[in-house]
């Protein structure tokens, strides 16, 4: 690291500390050309510092916007905080710059107060997951808001025609999906309120549905030649292709959502049993078998694609420094790029699992076998496939008026 420091001086307030910075970047597993890179960065920071007669204590928030500005009007390539960012956690690890500041205390409103108490109900009574709470919340707390009088909420005065008339200047505004689960949040809320004495009736009852039926399309999978062409898409032997392919064979052949994947660590790999552990939604833990392809594949990528400065334990980390695993958008965005290299334009990491369960339904596959490879927890959620069963649709397909085989028909 001392080799970079070299080939790139750093004069000016922070100078003593361009080496220490160029060996972090290399204890979390920066190449040595993105090293370069961030210790030009620093060294301008330094020399800027200098010029502006700043010490690195003063380096708050606001002068780190400053110089960024300063950084974009005098260089091609526009530093943004993100690329920033290695260097200012270094200089705030070492004590050399103001620590990030703590978000000002904001007194809590009336209508989050009450949004946060249904919250907690609907976390500790009604065992919904964080992330559904989160959502919930955001789509109810326009209806929230809209009692708010100076600093408290009225509910005295909510009645049906109250709640009719926000649902009818509210939902049809919104997408079908969104305007459901609104729906689904504002009886929620509604039944929260009656149970805790909050309003004198339970108005649950008359928030009207939105039309949109369940199943109302087809799942839209790909083709196995499909398939095939994003899988040929990642062809190479570049730690970033075998990675990509490993993805993919997970993606295709197990019907896993880009959640599970995401989630998958190496302890849930069993190479003996040939067995994978999938963590799914609500915390439920299946065991799958895993085929030689996959595990070929899997293998593949751990033998010569961990980088050796990863944190953790994830099956599929980033390829570029910093080594964090992958998000469920970055497994995404595997499939997409793959598609795209292909020439398949958009394809979403959802569409595998439906071309996985719509192959094996067409195989033969009972709706109740297609469900337990899905993971369903109930049949109602696989009942979809049944619109793809080509091969019993065709059993009771009537012909068509006009056919051949009705001509022939009517003509005997």
């Amino acid at each position: 690291m001392a080799v970079v420091v070299m080939k790139v001086p750093v004069s000016g307030p922070l100078e003593e500390w361009a080496a220490g910075f160029a060996g972090y970047l290399a204890a979390a597993g920066y190449a040595s050309t993105s090293i370069e890179l961030r210790v030009r960065l620093f060294a301008h920071l330094s020399r800027w510092c200098d010029a502006e007669t700043l010490l690195p204590a003063r380096l708050n928030a606001a002068a780190i916007n400053r110089f960024l500005v300063a950084r974009i009007a005098s260089h091609v390539d526009l530093s943004s905080l993100a690329t920033l960012a290695p260097v200012i956690s270094f200089l705030r690890s070492i004590g050399a710059v103001p620590s990030a500041p703590e978000p000002e205390h904001v007194a809590v409103g009336a209508v989050d107060a009450l949004l946060d108490r249904w919250g907690i109900f609907l976390l500790s009574e009604r065992a919904l997951v964080p992330s559904t709470v989160k959502y919930y919340r955001a789509l109810a707390e326009p209806f929230v808001a809209s009692r708010l009088r100076g600093s408290v909420l009225e509910w005295d005065t909510v009645d049906a025609v109250v709640v009719a008339q926000f649902v009818a200047a509210t939902i049809p505004q919104l997408p079908t999906g969104t305007g459901k689960l609104t729906i689904s949040a504002l009886r929620s809320l509604l039944r929260y309120l009656f149970s805790s004495g909050v309003v004198a009736d339970r108005l649950d009852s008359v928030v009207p549905g939105r039309a949109g039926y369940r199943d109302a399309s087809l799942p839209r999978g790909v083709t196995a030649e499909q398939v095939a062409m994003m899988v040929a898409a990642t062809s190479g032997d570049s730690v970033v292709r075998r990675r990509d392919r490993a993805v993919l064979a997970v993606l295709s052949r197990l019907a896993l959502r880009a959640a599970d994947v995401a989630r998958l660590e190496l302890e849930d790999l069993d190479w003996r049993a040939g067995t994978i552990r999938v963590r799914g939604k609500g915390g439920q833990i299946d065991l799958m078998p895993l085929p030689t392809d996959v595990g070929q594949a899997l293998a593949e990528h751990l033998r010569g694609g961990r980088p050796a400065t990863a944190a953790g334990r994830a099956v599929f980390f980033r390829c570029r420094a910093p080594f964090t695993a992958l998000s469920v958008a970055g497994i995404q965005g595997i499939v997409q790029q793959a598609a795209r290299r292909a020439g398949l334009g958009a394809v979403g990491a959802h569409r595998l699992r439906h071309t996985v369960a719509t192959a094996t339904i067409n195989a033969g596959a009972s709706l109740e076998e297609v469900g337990q490879l899905l993971r369903h927890r109930g049949l109602a959620s696989t009942t979809i496939y049944a619109k793809v069963d080509l091969v019993r649709l065709g059993s009771i397909a009537r012909p068509w008026p006009g056919s051949d085989s009705v001509l022939t028909a009517v003509l005997s």
